[in-house]
């Protein structure tokens, strides 16, 4: 301990010339005391004081222990503890000695106490069950020595400053432990997120990669089934001209028959007439071309479903390319009728849009999977037939897609976890808790766009679709410039 360390010392007496004492030994007012302490020495064949002996001491004085434990209040409270008290036990009319330290102990549990007593008033294991076992507890006898009161002072304070340095080093090593321990927190919560993106990914790909063989075969099926469909389509056509022009021929020859009867005809006539009402020619004058127009209509919109389902299926190009949102969305309403039909009427509200540079046969993926959950949405709400309504518009460099539905709306417990991978509320077999997720990975991910909704319970929901026009790649080079 240097000679220039500042202890702070308490002295609780209720004797003023006790204080003085203290203040004699401990604090000595002038540079003459070292000469009377090697005089001291001489005449009584004590040990001179070294420097470490007569360390700089601030002596603070209370008579009573209630001054006292305001002045150990005080101290703290500005962060200038006491080291050490040297606490009289007899100190009439107030607390004694005993309760003094009790209560400093309270407020201050690591200042040092030194009782100061020419009396048997308490035994020491009274002391002991009123205070505890402690090692920063000393008895000093009245009349006490010079030399112990410079060693009980030395000792205790050094005690007590090495023990405040460790804190010190303590709360520091837990603050870095503490800090590093965060760090290590926000790694781990780093490569968990990580992590889950990584699974969420792989799952994306493992399925994109699915969808992309029963996509070629898809294809491959429509393409087949176009030929035949429009061999069919055209051989209808052919039989719609050629069975209107030959009931017009029967008609008009039974009408220039009759108009021609004569009595040698007459029963060729009759047996003409037998036969047209045998056939119920009239009916199928009328039915025929009907039936042969509804088959037509059918065809062709077989043709045109197996046409959409081919622009869907195809993998399309690995490179971003530009594409016609409007006609992909038409496409998907066109494959996922079957979904909506029975429960909702669509509406579309398509604005002129320019072509979009993107992924287009993973955007198809999107736009079925948002139209086939908001039919399924509507679906779950008997008793009234639903709205889809799929909209466009422009926005600055960004073309935006709705899919709204009047369905039941989505639950607040479920809207933070609606976009995490095999997330569903869906029964076994109706749904695999990854649509969503794989439609906000394609969106975001690949497109360097935003997937967002908005949902009221009991009215429905509308998925916004957020698509660059430039592209991902120009977007994210323009933005680099």
């Amino acid at each position: 301990m240097s000679s220039r360390t500042e202890i702070r010392i308490l002295l609780v007496d209720d004797n003023p010339a006790i204080h003085e004492d203290f203040r004699k030994i401990l604090a000595p007012a002038d540079p003459t005391s070292a000469s009377l302490d090697e005089i001291e020495a001489l005449l009584f064949d004590a040990p001179t004081p070294t420097a470490a002996e007569t360390a700089s001491y601030e002596l603070v004085s209370a008579t009573q222990g209630e001054e006292a434990l305001r002045l150990v209040e005080a101290a703290n409270a500005v962060d200038r503890p006491f080291a050490l008290a040297f606490v009289d036990m007899r100190m009439p009319p107030g607390w004694d000695g005993v309760e003094t330290i009790e209560r400093i102990w309270r407020v201050d549990p690591r200042i040092q106490i030194v009782i100061c007593s020419a009396h048997s008033d308490c035994s020491w294991s009274e002391v002991r069950a009123r205070v505890g076992t402690s090692d920063s507890l000393l008895i000093l006898k009245k009349p006490f020595d010079t030399i112990e009161v410079v060693q009980c002072a030395h000792a205790l304070a050094t005690k007590w400053t090495l023990a405040r340095r460790l804190r010190a080093q303590i709360d520091e090593l837990e603050t870095s432990v503490a800090s590093r321990t965060h760090e290590l927190q926000q790694a781990n919560t780093l490569l968990a997120e990580q992590m889950q993106e990584r699974a969420r990914m792989e799952v994306g790909l493992r399925l994109a990669q699915k969808l992309e063989a029963v996509g070629q075969l898809a294809a491959g099926i429509a393409h087949e089934i176009n030929t035949p469909i429009q061999y069919v389509g055209d051989n209808l056509s052919f039989l719609q001209d050629s069975v209107g022009e030959l009931v017009a021929m029967g008609t008009a020859m039974l009408a220039a028959a009759s108009s021609a009867r004569t009595e040698a005809t007459a029963p060729l006539v009759g047996q003409l007439e037998g036969l047209a009402a045998s056939a119920d020619l009239t009916y199928l004058a009328t039915a025929i071309p009907e039936s042969l127009e509804s088959l037509t209509g059918g065809v062709a919109r077989i043709a045109k479903i197996v046409r959409a389902m081919k622009e869907l299926a195809h993998p399309g190009p690995r490179e971003a390319t530009a594409v016609d949102l409007t006609r992909a969305l038409g496409n998907a309403l066109e494959v996922t009728a079957g979904a909506y039909r029975m429960v909702a009427d669509v509406v579309t509200e398509f604005a002129a849009t320019p072509p979009v540079v993107c992924f287009g046969s993973e955007l198809n993926q999107v736009f079925l999977n948002l139209i086939v959950n908001a039919a399924q949405a509507m679906e779950d709400r008997p008793g009234k037939r639903g709205t889809l309504r799929i909209a466009t518009r422009v926005d600055g460099g960004d073309v935006i897609v709705e899919v709204s539905d009047t369905g039941a709306g989505i639950p607040e417990s479920h809207r933070e976890r609606i976009f995490d991978a095999f997330f569903t509320t869906k029964e076994v077999g109706r749904g695999t808790g990854q649509g969503l997720a794989i439609s906000r990975s394609i969106v975001v991910d690949r497109h360097g766009g935003s997937l967002t909704f908005e949902s009221t319970v009991g009215v429905g929901t509308t998925f916004q679709i957020r698509i660059p026009i430039a592209g991902p790649t120009r977007r994210a080079q323009a933005a680099a410039a």
